[in-house]
């Protein structure tokens, strides 16, 4: 179970993030992301919680919005050196998946990226201190070295609908912060506990567009510096 789980979850391996040097430490390249479409999550300032989120697609290789709508992010704003259990989202570019929810796979057809349905025991793990650290795991099949985690079928619906963020994420470094997705909100006033969440039928019209093949990223900063970022890397004008 542990084979094929880490098979499914960590198709897509690898992952775009930019320290506090943001600014500087930036290599600018044409079309240097090589992806075909982005998740763009910007936010007024690094402490706010509420952030606007565009789906933008290259098409015949220029960036075009295809929609947008409002998102919330970490209840204490974002960073780029998060730690766990800070509340903020990370900044940074990052890869995408699985997708996850609690319909049956053969009810989730229609979403391209790999799916796992979250069942009662899937979890993920938010213990530093275990090898399983910022994994999705099934927790029937291995042995528990974890002290902490998060159930992924809630008694709600945030995590009706959802998607992976490869933040932390091969490698691992103990500590920086696990677990983060786009999820369902619980509405627009509140903030998350590091996540980046919105209102369900917007999730949905996200996870209808998004394709694994056009190698989907999150780009997700405050509007300042998303304005450097997209000088460098010739992304489009929000």
């Amino acid at each position: 179970m542990k084979k094929l789980l880490t098979g499914l979850l960590f198709l897509c391996a690898g992952l775009f993030h930019f320290e506090k040097s943001y600014a500087v430490g930036l290599h600018p390249a044409t079309d240097s992301l090589k992806s075909d479409q982005l998740i763009i999550v910007v936010t007024d300032n690094w402490n706010s919680i509420r952030a606007t989120l565009y789906c933008v697609e290259k098409i015949k290789g220029k960036w075009l919005i295809q929609f947008s709508f409002p998102a919330v992010v970490g209840s204490k704003g974002i960073a780029v050196d998060k730690i766990e259990g800070d509340m903020k989202c990370p900044a940074g570019i990052f890869h995408l998946g699985p997708a996850f929810g609690y319909a049956d796979k053969n009810q989730a057809i229609w979403i391209r990226l790999p799916y796992i349905r979250a069942s009662d025991t899937l979890i993920c793990v938010d213990d530093g201190a275990s090898r399983y650290y910022n994994q999705l795991i099934n927790s029937d099949s291995l042995p528990a070295d974890w002290h902490s985690h998060e159930d992924m079928h809630l008694k709600d619906d945030e995590y009706k609908w959802g998607v992976f963020v490869q933040y932390n994420f091969q490698p691992v470094k103990k500590g920086n912060g696990s677990c983060i997705f786009l999820h369902i909100w619980v509405k627009d006033s509140e903030g998350t506990a590091g996540c980046t969440a919105m209102e369900e039928k917007n999730l949905l019209k996200l996870l209808r567009w998004i394709q694994s093949k056009k190698n989907p990223l999150l780009v997700q900063y405050p509007k300042s510096v998303y304005k450097k970022i997209a000088t460098d890397y010739n992304l489009p004008d929000l």
